[in-house]
């Protein structure tokens, strides 16, 4: 049989099996939850983007349950949005946040509702709740009482779902998360305190329950500049994983001698950093704790098998896990074996059972971008600089089963910039990678210093740093790739969302860059702005990213984009949820006004509806589908048809102004 002949066509141009309807539709897989013999995560519906919740054991398969959409806003990022209970006498329900009222409901096996909390006009909101053995349930109250960072308490709670009665535990604190029961009513969570985040300083924290309040309550590790991202029990002790050496290693603690000791040397982070609720990376399995592992952003699975010496000392003998995964997003314990779910390298979501023997039983798998070999483009990791000016990025190579480039051509490169800022990119071929890569664009994923993954002195590195070093590294990364030839050195374009499209726009107001274009989508613009009225879990990250305030008010007017807005040169595509409350719509709204004042090329697309993030189909839908008319007409690139690219698109407010 012979080969089709493939087409050759300009890089940038290729018609590709990824549309923007594709990403509209590409489903996400959350809070994965284990309940006796069932496995419960919330799968979001392609046509509305509403999170469901879904149900799996070995003998019924996979069922969706109920009719709410699970998502908690509890840190606005929400997570840990289902919650085990057994109040109703063993029956398989389950409680659950509903997104339009964070209320707690309780949910049947047969998919039957019934809310267990107040109505609050969703002002009282809950997460990251388990359940004691005498059915009452402890889980993260967060209550707003009133319209500013500084009016939400966020506290451990104790309810009782079968009358709805609540009693603070822990409201000393402001944040907690992760509780966890142990044995003879003891109780673990973690906790921390403004300025830090938790991947700064969180600690871990004990105490045993009696009746409805906390005694023996003592700290076990963590806080003063050492982070604690992970935990669980192991028989009647605590194994946690904390960063002092720089690294998150693995920890035993003994509650009654009160000493910890270290388990691992693994020089890599196990765990990561708690963004959201749930979303845990270890999981103990009998005398097995299974951890996700991180080495320069690349994710696998370790297990450290525990054992006692006859002196009574705990060591951990750390056992090679080979996973064929690029992400690991979740672990849970379930039925003598851990839970996970994942994003593999080629871009496919599942929720899968691992059996300690290496046995895989596929839960729920949703197929990447593109199912043809031909699609996925090489990933190559790249490092920049020297010593401490080191900086890595992947970079993913243009592939089409149908279309080649012509010789000697070099690809267009859009430039990904993650957010957080304290967060990383995996080496994942995600469909919004694959819709550029599959159009002969090449992209490079930047994990800039300051971002997690590579230990804590890389994520260190960005304190006081934010708005100068990572925009010094992904200037660098671009401007490297182009002098080795790899892509178009004269059709660049850098793009990215929230702390993303800050460092988009910081670079794009930089003295001297080498891009043609940019996107920012809900990018912060003026960082005093967004230290005073963002959301309470973030109102203090600009204490450790810039500086505290009014002390360092210099700094934060000089690191602005809008600052700088005069040297603001090149077409801008800005992007905005009108219902954001991490970075509100003004933020956006003053780049356009400056952008429209020096009668640059711009559009201005709006989303009525929208959050911190797009979530409806047809918003995603539009925004690719502009995007990737804008940077064809900036590049002069020919689209599928043949036409220069435009970049109007249908389904959103918008300013189009410039022209």
């Amino acid at each position: 049989m012979s080969t089709p002949t493939r087409r050759t066509l300009p890089p940038g141009s290729w018609p590709s099996p990824v549309a923007p309807v594709d990403l509209a539709r590409s489903a996400r897989l959350d809070d994965l939850t284990s309940v006796g013999r069932s496995l419960l995560f919330t799968r979001s519906d392609p046509a509305s983007g509403e999170q469901r919740l879904h149900g799996w054991d070995a003998e019924t398969g996979l069922v969706e349950l109920g009719p709410h959409d699970v998502r908690s806003r509890v840190h606005e990022y929400g997570g840990g949005a289902v919650v085990t209970d057994t109040a109703g006498g063993g029956d398989g329900s389950v409680l659950v946040v509903d997104f339009a009222d964070q209320r707690l409901h309780r949910v049947d096996a047969a998919g039957r509702s019934e809310p267990v909390t107040p109505e609050t006009g969703a002002r009282v909101r809950w997460a990251a709740g388990v359940t004691l053995p005498d059915r009452r349930v402890v889980a993260v109250r967060e209550s707003h009482d009133g319209d500013t960072a500084t009016e939400v308490r966020n506290e451990l709670v104790l309810l009782d779902p079968r009358d709805g009665s609540q009693q603070v535990l822990v409201g000393d604190a402001d944040f907690v998360t992760a509780p966890r029961v142990g044995p003879d009513g003891w109780l673990a969570w973690l906790a921390w305190d403004h300025p830090d985040m938790p991947w700064d300083g969180a600690a871990l924290w004990a105490g045993r329950l009696e009746g409805d309040s906390l005694v023996d309550v003592r700290r076990v590790a963590g806080g003063d500049d050492v982070a604690v991202c992970e935990l669980d029990w192991w028989r009647s002790d605590l194994v946690f994983t904390e960063d002092s050496t720089g690294w998150w290693e693995l920890y035993h603690h003994d509650l009654g001698s009160g000493a910890s000791t270290r388990l691992t040397e693994a020089e890599a982070e196990l765990g990561g950093p708690r963004w959201v609720h749930g979303g845990d990376r270890m999981a103990v399995v009998g005398d097995a704790v299974v951890l996700v592992r991180t080495r320069e952003a690349a994710a696998d699975l370790v297990r450290v098998d525990l054992s006692r010496r006859p002196d009574g000392s705990v060591v951990g003998q750390l056992v090679e896990w080979p996973t064929a995964t690029g992400q690991v997003q979740q672990l849970v314990r379930h039925a003598g074996a851990v839970a996970t779910r994942e994003v593999d390298p080629d871009g496919r979501r599942a929720v899968r059972l691992r059996g300690l023997d290496g046995s895989v039983v596929d839960v729920d798998d949703l197929p990447g971008p593109t199912t043809r070999a031909g699609d996925l483009g090489e990933i190559r990791p790249v490092t920049v600089g020297e010593g401490a000016e080191t900086t890595h990025a992947f970079l993913h190579l243009p592939a089409n089963a149908d279309v080649t480039a012509p010789e000697g051509s070099r690809p267009p490169l859009v430039v990904f910039l993650h957010g957080g800022p304290t967060s990383h990119t995996p080496p994942v071929r995600t469909a919004a990678i694959a819709f550029w890569t599959t159009r002969g664009f090449a992209v490079a994923d930047v994990n800039y210093r300051g971002s997690t993954g590579f230990g804590r002195a890389y994520r260190d590195a960005m304190r006081g740093r934010w708005g100068e070093i990572e925009v010094a590294d992904v200037i660098a990364v671009a401007t490297e790739l182009g002098r080795r030839g790899l892509v178009d050195a004269d059709r660049m374009a850098v793009r990215g969302g929230s702390a993303g499209g800050f460092t988009t726009l910081a670079v794009l107001t930089a003295p001297e860059h080498p891009f043609a274009c940019g996107t920012s989508f809900f990018g912060v613009a003026d960082l005093a702005a967004l230290a005073e009225f963002t959301h309470k879990f973030e109102s203090r990250y600009l204490d450790r990213m810039v500086g505290p305030l009014p002390e360092t008010a210099d700094v934060y007017r000089e690191r602005s984009p809008l600052t700088h807005v005069d040297r603001l040169s090149v077409p801008l595509l800005v992007l905005q949820g009108l219902d954001d409350k991490v970075v509100p719509p003004e933020q956006s709204q003053v780049v356009v006004d400056a952008a429209r004042e020096k009668g640059l090329l711009h559009d201005y697309l709006t989303f009525a509806g929208e959050g911190h993030g797009f979530r409806r189909p047809e918003n995603v839908a539009a925004w690719h589908t502009a995007e990737l008319g804008f940077y064809r007409s900036v590049m002069g690139i020919p689209d599928e048809e043949g036409e220069q690219g435009t970049s109007e698109a249908d389904g959103a407010g918008r300013q189009h102004d410039g022209r």
